[in-house]
């Protein structure tokens, strides 16, 4: 199945108060492929086919422009990296009931996108695979894939039944499900209690907030038609600095629909 994903996600932030406001806009195209299955796990592939991402600060302009599909210009070293992700293949094992087990070939894909930098000094090299794999590591992914698969109960459920599970990663999520209908497809929704931290030279803030899912899967696969997740949150605190904090405030919302 092929998902496009679309995510755009707002910071605002108060600083003695001036506004700073902080604008992303991400759009994925991925490919899932079931390769082999057992009696409890299946084995997938997974592709990305597109990647695009694009920041823009109020204060400072454009912070990132990345789009795969578009050519990458000579000294343009971000895109050369990202071009990385189209050229790479992992591979995933999910149980039935979507928990990532383990994502195989992430380092793989890393070090190829820091390849296509051309950045020759082997310590600089280290420090930038150091850095990417707090996004496209393994253990990133595999939180990362399961905010789409981990969305079924362990124990048989009816309409109407609800059960909770919980995401870790950027986001921390504890999400109460409930089944609402099942026809020739399934349809759940999800409320969810979540927090997150916004890091920075200055400050480490600690946001929570409140986060509803909306799901339509095929009835016979499992795998989603569409989901939408809406999601809003503001620092509790500062975590360096208990006596000031700056005001900040996160939406974003974010649907993947299969093509």
């Amino acid at each position: 199945m092929t998902v496009k994903q679309q995510a755009t996600q707002d910071i605002v932030q108060c600083d003695q108060g001036i506004e700073h406001k902080i604008h992303n806009n991400l759009e994925e195209n991925y490919t899932f492929k079931v390769v082999s299955k057992t009696d409890s796990t299946y084995r997938l592939t997974f592709h990305f086919n597109h990647f695009k991402l694009k920041t823009t600060s109020n204060r400072l302009g454009v912070l990132v422009d990345v789009d795969t599909n578009k050519p990458v210009l000579e000294g343009d070293t971000e895109g050369k990296i990202f071009s990385g992700l189209t050229r790479s293949e992992l591979q995933i094992e999910m149980t039935y009931t979507g928990e990532i087990i383990q994502v195989f070939g992430a380092e793989n894909m890393i070090n190829n996108m820091v390849s296509l930098a051309g950045v020759q000094d082997e310590f600089t090299k280290q420090l930038m695979i150091e850095s990417m794999k707090s996004e496209f590591g393994s253990e990133s992914l595999s939180k990362s894939f399961e905010q789409l698969t981990h969305i079924y109960p362990k124990q048989k459920v009816k309409i109407g039944d609800t059960w909770t599970n919980a995401y870790t990663g950027e986001i921390n999520a504890v999400n109460t499900w409930k089944l609402k209908n099942i026809t020739d497809t399934v349809q759940l929704d999800a409320k969810s209690d979540l927090s997150m931290i916004i890091e920075d030279e200055y400050t480490n803030l600690l946001l929570k907030g409140k986060q509803t899912i909306v799901v339509i899967a095929d009835k016979n696969t499992g795998f989603i038609n569409e989901m939408t997740v809406n999601a809003e949150a503001s620092n509790a605190f500062d975590l360096n600095h208990t006596t000031h904090t700056n005001p900040t405030e996160v939406t974003s919302i974010t649907t993947y629909k299969i093509k």
